[in-house]
């Protein structure tokens, strides 16, 4: 029941940040304040905060402008893209170790189950003298010039 009230929250939340926001208007009301507030909406309705760190840099890293007159363009914007830069990074990396670890055990389970097979063809080929030759000669021969 909670989770439906917070994605209502971030509806809501939303909506008003959609509806009241005018990119024409260069206060920082409107060039960050509400933008943030539409991103908070955006997570309480999907609990992603990847999708919000990918949509706040990407987005932010369009609009930015280095040499802008507004601290907005220019301060602003450059630091959501190097947060959610290392937001991303971190949760990237996050994944990452987590399902290596997750295989772990999976994959050791495979290698040792590769060398027992390994090791049982091994064995069968010296329980058989004539298929160890055969084996060696084939082998020999495929190295002469």
């Amino acid at each position: 029941m909670q989770q439906t009230q917070f994605r209502v929250a971030g509806a809501a939340l939303a909506l008003i940040a959609v509806f009241t926001l005018d990119l024409s208007q260069s206060t920082a009301l409107h060039k960050l304040w509400l933008p943030m507030i539409l991103a908070i909406g955006i997570y309480l309705m999907t609990f992603s905060v990847m999708a919000v760190v990918v949509s706040c840099g990407t987005l932010a890293a369009i609009h930015l402008d280095l040499n802008s007159a507004s601290w907005v363009e220019s301060q602003a914007y450059p630091l959501v893209v190097g947060v959610s830069a290392l937001i991303a990074g971190r949760i990237g990396l996050q994944r990452f170790r987590k399902r290596i670890a997750d295989t772990h055990e999976e994959r050791w389970a495979n290698r040792r189950n590769q060398d027992d097979s390994i090791d049982d063809s091994k064995d069968d080929s010296k329980d058989d003298p004539d298929q160890s030759d055969n084996s060696e000669q084939s082998d020999h021969s495929n190295n002469k010039p």
